[in-house]
């Protein structure tokens, strides 16, 4: 009888690992305690966290080409992405820009015209202020920090459907730390595993933006939730009229995601100094 209690209640202790992460409205009662969540939530996007390794397809498109499969083809890439505090490495392994890559380190960025998976070679220095996470995208990274900029009013709010909830943000864009057009974002979040399943952002009433993060391509890693799939779209008042648009794969080997929570947990990096991928000597 004991051993059955002890097998009964570790099967409780499972199912509870999963549902304990689950937040609702009831819980975001504040503004406070909603940014806080928010930022939190933004970290199931891998390439926001400030240490990972991941290796992704990326396909971008604009105007007439988001209609031709062979173009788009054409254009995608496979990009090695790493991150340590505030540096960053983009290798473009495979695609039209291959084999180069980009290093952010601060306020300095280096494109480098001759790169492999772990050298950087023949690279020119150039000052940045861009946010953008996968140059020549429209995924920026300044997107995910509205929250901490001057907010007019945020509220959560539930929807018909108790698997989702959905957070109103109101920018205020007169302010002198107002830094993006956007005045109103709408955000959606899956209630169970506390994550972003899309954004919208708006401008004078206008959808300018639209970030989708689909349930069913979440995974988990470490204990933690990530979209493994991602797609952004720039519009024009409407998400099917779409002037611009990226998806992100995270790329996988043998069904397993090519995606480490430490960049010294890659398999390809092991044995290498973290530091040493950050040069541009």
């Amino acid at each position: 009888m004991q051993k059955k209690h002890y097998c009964f209640l570790f099967v409780i202790i499972i199912l509870f690992q999963d549902s304990v992460f689950a937040i609702s409205c009831k819980e975001l009662d504040s503004p406070e305690k909603i940014k806080s969540f928010m930022n939190e939530s933004h970290l199931s996007s891998p390439f926001l966290r400030k240490n990972v390794s991941v290796t992704v397809i990326l396909d971008t498109c604009e105007g007439k080409t988001c209609k031709s499969k062979s173009k788009r083809e054409a254009q995608k890439e496979t990009l090695r992405i790493q991150r340590m505090d505030n540096k960053r490495r983009i290798f473009a392994e495979k695609g039209p820009n291959a084999p180069s890559c980009v290093i952010q380190r601060g306020a300095r960025r280096f494109v480098c015209s001759s790169c492999g998976t772990i050298s950087n070679e023949s690279c020119r220095s150039f000052p940045s202020d861009e946010s953008t996470i996968f140059p020549g995208t429209n995924i920026d990274s300044a997107d995910f920090e509205f929250v901490t900029k001057d907010v007019k009013d945020i509220k959560c709010s539930n929807l018909k459907n108790p698997k989702y909830f959905k957070i109103e943000t109101l920018i205020n864009t007169d302010s002198e730390n107002s830094e993006k057009s956007y005045d109103r974002v709408l955000s959606f979040f899956d209630e169970e595993k506390g994550v972003p399943i899309m954004a919208n952002f708006f401008a004078e009433k206008v959808l300018r933006k639209v970030y989708r993060f689909f349930p069913k391509y979440y995974v988990k890693v470490g204990g933690k939730w990530f979209s493994s799939v991602m797609r952004v779209r720039t519009t024009r008042g409407n998400e099917k009229k779409f002037i611009f648009e990226t998806l992100v794969h995270v790329d996988k080997k043998k069904g397993k995601l090519k995606l480490y929570l430490d960049l010294t947990d890659d398999p390809i990096l092991k044995n290498v100094p973290p530091e040493s991928l950050f040069s541009s000597d």
